[in-house]
């Protein structure tokens, strides 16, 4: 069956530019149906393993359908729960993760008022902050607390924003402190967009103000992208959570190949306080079924 799909890929991938557009937005439509059957009507009575196993198995899926296709490496073996930190390109990250590791994300609470996607976001385990209420953080990282105390894995971006994948932000340290209480592991993560020959890819880049269905258009519009994911030694906190932010830039940016933004911006606060100002982790997209 992978053959099948990679060779229906290559196909496509062959095709004039409006013909791979049609393709792709045409299976794209009924996948993302298949999710919202999923969310509602089985999610309910799934057990939670069975119910990861799905969300990871969708995301694949979904990104073979927009023609990209995925090199990663395994995460990290962990006995409990992990916090996840990663660079930000495009709103494909959160697919190209889910289809690694199933994880719960962080995002801004906008994104639940979206129709739709808002409602799959919610269905499928997204937490969601108020950037603008610095109490909403203490909410946020309890409930943070509680899923890496039950053994799941909790994602953030820590750049707070997207950017072109050429380079790396600083990361802001506010919502690794529930990493820091529980002395968590936290895994940096990278990931990277290119074109078949191997060539950097701008494509999935969702900055400069473009909206969703531009987006896509790039996305579907390519020959084809390869999704690159790799994953660090886990980080054991140990000391203040501006600290631990400086350490999982830099092994996200030894595992990009690129230099550290030059360090985190500073964090006054004392290291128990719950009202930190939180880094914009949303993924910024009103397609994210699978967050």
């Amino acid at each position: 069956m992978q053959s099948a799909a990679y060779n229906n890929g290559v196909i496509v991938a062959r095709l004039p530019v409006f013909l791979r557009r049609f393709i792709r937005t045409g299976l794209l439509l009924p996948h993302l149906i298949w999710g919202v059957m999923l969310a509602g009507w089985a999610f309910p009575f799934t057990k939670p393993e069975r119910r990861d196993r799905l969300i990871m198995r969708w995301s694949r899926r979904l990104l073979g359908i927009l023609g990209v296709r995925i090199r990663m490496a395994a995460p990290p073996s962990l006995s409990g729960g992990a916090l996840l930190v990663c660079n930000h390109v495009s709103w494909l990250d959160i697919y190209l993760i889910h289809a690694s590791q199933r994880v719960h994300f962080v995002s801004k609470a906008e994104v639940r008022a979206w129709p739709v996607a808002g409602w799959l976001a919610h269905k499928t385990g997204t937490l969601f902050i108020e950037r603008g209420r610095r109490a909403d953080t203490a909410r946020v990282n309890a409930d943070m607390r509680a899923l890496l105390q039950s053994g799941a894995w909790v994602a953030v971006f820590p750049e707070g924003t997207t950017g072109d994948g050429r380079g790396l932000r600083r990361f802001m340290p506010s919502l690794l402190q529930p990493a820091v209480q529980l002395n968590c592991p936290v895994v940096p993560a990278a990931l990277r967009y290119r074109t078949l020959a191997g060539e950097y890819s701008a494509a999935p880049a969702y900055i400069d103000d473009i909206s969703m269905w531009q987006s896509l258009k790039q996305i579907v519009s390519e020959p084809g992208l390869v999704a690159e994911l790799h994953f660090g030694e886990p980080i054991l906190p140990n000391g203040h959570r501006r600290d631990l932010a400086a350490q999982a830039e830099a092994a996200t940016a030894r595992l990009l190949g690129v230099a550290p933004a030059g360090g985190t911006p500073p964090d006054t606060r004392p290291t128990g306080s719950p009202g930190a100002a939180p880094a914009d982790t949303a993924p910024q997209t009103p397609a994210d079924p699978a967050a």
